[in-house]
């Protein structure tokens, strides 16, 4: 059987869209500051109906997706990532401009006061097909074989471990970022070589951030930081939402004072 890198029975124009800024929502490339997801989350801020929900889903998978692939290598978006409004309705886009605000030296309670456009960062994702969960079992509900040719989203992530991520890894050789944040711990190692480095090479450090000291136990999180190359910190936090994630305004006021002392801002 072919390596993932040399994969057969792609769809046209696969490689093309998946090599590009697909995944991502663009933002300023000059900036000292990138922003790194897993992949589009797919939620439903605007709390759709179940049924309503589930048609937006299969209308993108069969009908939207198809067409964004077929047209090759997606443009890069201009503009603001803070800046558009209709961004700013997802939890996680208000948290990480939290964080944001922290690495600016501000108290995050502020940041939703003062957050504006021009705040300068470069968001993307590590994968560029959107999923309301990372689960394997979404890639055969909704036919993904079919629209991309890959026969298991492991596969497919797999392949653009060996394509997609080199790709990026030049842009940030290029761009020069001061500090990458990724978000989602669980996917450190994805991290690391999506920004260049490598499983061998790349000294990766660890340390634990307590949000409320009387509540060690149920605000302990762990942030992991590695140089890559001269110029680059790149800082892996998790989530900023959820149970287990950076979810009070203390953690995020934390871990983006430490971030800052680590990046040298």
């Amino acid at each position: 059987m072919a390596s993932t890198a040399e994969k057969p029975g792609l769809v046209d124009n696969f490689k093309q869209w998946a090599c590009s800024f697909s995944g991502c929502d663009g933002g300023d490339l000059k900036s000292p500051v990138w922003l790194c997801g897993i992949e589009w989350g797919f939620s439903n801020p605007n709390r759709k109906t179940k049924e309503a929900y589930h048609e937006e889903m299969r209308k993108n998978y069969s009908e939207i997706l198809p067409v964004e692939i077929a047209k090759g290598a997606y443009k890069l978006k201009n503009g603001g990532y803070f800046s558009d409004y209709r961004m700013r309705k997802f939890i996680y886009v208000r948290n990480v401009a939290k964080l944001y605000g922290a690495l600016k030296g501000m108290k995050v309670e502020e940041v939703d006061r003062t957050m504006t456009g021009d705040w300068k960062i470069f968001h993307m994702n590590l994968y560029p097909i959107a999923f309301r969960r990372v689960a394997n079992y979404l890639w055969d509900k909704y036919g993904l074989v079919e629209i991309t040719g890959f026969e298991s989203k492991h596969e497919y992530m797999e392949w653009c471990r060996c394509n997609r991520f080199p790709w990026f890894a030049e842009k940030i050789k290029k761009n020069k970022p001061n500090l990458i944040v990724g978000t989602g711990v669980s996917f450190l190692k994805d991290f690391v070589l999506f920004c260049g480095g490598t499983d061998t090479n790349t000294e990766i450090h660890h340390q634990e951030i307590v949000g409320y000291p009387l509540s060690p136990e149920k605000s302990t999180r762990t942030l992991h930081w590695a140089k890559i190359g001269s110029k680059t910190t790149l800082a892996v936090i998790p989530f900023p939402i959820g149970p287990y994630g950076l979810n009070s305004n203390a953690l995020l006021q934390k871990f983006g004072d430490r971030i800052r002392e680590i990046a040298g801002f």
